[in-house]
């Protein structure tokens, strides 16, 4: 069962467990704020409880009422479970009707125990993250949350800029104070403060390695990081722009059609056209050795023969 059928369930038919699985947290956050509103009206802090690792009394927790309200909401973190798998699965057999436990996992099959004893229920509510059409339609959403209504190219491109929720609440929230009182939100009004695209910044800074620019790709480096986004996630990014640039300029040496390249790649537009100049800057072999390179980066950081900091140095010196 996916979150959006689960929000639907009543009181009657709800579940006395819920293993909420999969990797977007920022849904399975709602989820929860949903339950609460929906049960819990009068005594939250005794009716909503969050279980940690430090948390005492399970079992009594489990099997206690609510007080004042419908339901009592018992959350589980996954780090309660890591350790616990078969003895918290073994509790949850005692878990009182009017309550509901809701535990957190970014994969059940990681839960022997747990996968076991519900894999084949409707225990198990996936949260997958939302892409496309959904993914757009939650940013749209967000807008009119605010009192605003975003234009189509505002909400693709914040649409191709990431799909962690968290992320795009935040850059909404932005939007929505620098739009002020206007009802319309327009992409020609707010370009100047929108974020740039990670994988814009990736192509600013092979170009940047390419022409020898070490300031700029170290600064677009940095950018990245705080962004939150950490050296190992950035490498690998700048392996695939290596590892498409190296798939279209093979295909251009073989006088193959814009349209075959096209479809071989998944790339259109501007971003093709993009990658066409980056690519005439270079010679397959040269393509090929500077990915050789990113991935021995990889290695010697992960073997920690280099720092993260000297070994990106190391690579644009190379370059």
């Amino acid at each position: 069962m996916d979150y959006k059928q689960f929000l639907k369930t009543g009181i009657d038919d709800l579940k006395s467990v819920y293993i909420f699985n999969g990797p977007n947290e920022f849904m399975k956050e709602y989820a929860i704020r949903m339950l609460t509103k929906k049960y819990i009206r009068i005594a939250k802090a005794i009716n909503l409880q969050k279980l940690t690792l430090d948390s005492q009394n399970m079992e009594e927790c489990f099997i206690t009422p609510p007080m004042m309200d419908e339901k009592k909401i018992i959350v589980m973190e996954e780090e309660v479970i890591e350790s616990r798998d078969k003895l918290i699965s073994g509790l949850l057999d005692g878990v009182a009707d009017t309550n509901c436990v809701v535990i957190k996992v970014s994969d059940i099959k990681k839960y022997k125990s747990l996968n076991s004893k519900f894999k084949k229920t409707d225990n198990i509510i996936q949260f997958g993250m939302l892409k496309g059409e959904e993914l757009k339609a939650w940013i749209s959403g967000c807008f009119v949350h605010y009192g605003k209504r975003a234009d189509g190219a505002t909400v693709n491109y914040l649409a191709t800029i990431s799909d962690d929720l968290y992320y795009l609440s935040n850059e909404i929230q932005k939007i929505v104070s620098f739009a002020f009182d206007n009802d319309s939100v327009r992409f020609s009004d707010i370009r100047e403060i929108l974020p740039v695209r990670l994988e814009d910044r990736v192509f600013d800074m092979v170009d940047s390695i390419g022409s020898g620019d070490r300031a700029r790709a170290l600064k677009l480096y940095e950018d990245m990081t705080l962004l939150g986004y950490g050296f190992f996630y950035i490498n690998g990014m700048i392996s695939r722009q290596y590892r498409l640039l190296i798939q279209i300029r093979a295909l251009l040496d073989e006088g193959v059609s814009d349209d075959e390249i096209k479809n071989k790649t998944g790339l259109a537009g501007f971003a093709l056209k993009k990658m066409y100049r980056q690519a005439g800057k270079y010679k397959l072999a040269d393509l090929k050795l500077r990915l050789e390179r990113c991935l021995k980066m990889d290695a010697d950081v992960k073997m920690g023969l280099l720092d993260e900091r000297i070994a990106l140095e190391k690579f644009i010196a190379q370059a």
